[in-house]
């Protein structure tokens, strides 16, 4: 990857851990998936998670791009419906990409209508994609980039 490309918050489910490895060589604000992994250990609305949010949240502002897996049991996970609402509401408002990774798994809600670009799991169409959630002007339309 080059240096200039955008940084990214990689949210995922741990059994897509495999293919969120595929990442590593994207610059990411969350590169140490042990320790994000370790966030479903966590009841997310409990006290104690507050420290783990706080060091999410600040994971995710630093971010351009939020790029969500989006595996069987994404659309389920309170934590990645948090984390996508943060990007949301983020001061630089991130971009975000959705990767499908299977095309009947549904999409997580906090994601849907938010200007979203979704992509199938294939390396150029999820760079292509992050360089433009990156640069893409704030909209509310959802995009999908199908295969040429």
């Amino acid at each position: 990857m080059s240096q200039d490309a955008p940084t990214i918050f990689l949210c995922y489910d741990p059994p897509d851990r495999v293919c969120a490895d595929k990442f590593a060589d994207w610059p990411r604000t969350n590169a140490l998936a042990a320790a994000y992994d370790a966030r479903v250990e966590t009841l997310f609305d409990r006290p104690a998670a507050e420290p783990l949010r706080a060091a999410l949240r600040a994971q995710i502002r630093a971010a351009d791009v939020t790029v969500c897996l989006i595996g069987e049991d994404t659309w389920r996970s309170p934590w990645i419906d948090w984390e996508l609402r943060m990007s949301k509401e983020s001061p630089r408002r991130n971009g975000l990409v959705g990767v499908v990774l299977q095309t009947y798994h549904p999409r997580p809600a906090a994601i849907e209508n938010s200007g979203a670009i979704f992509v199938p799991f294939k390396r150029d169409a999820v760079a292509r994609a992050i360089r433009w959630a990156a640069t893409e002007s704030y909209t509310q339309d959802d995009f999908t980039l199908v295969d040429e």
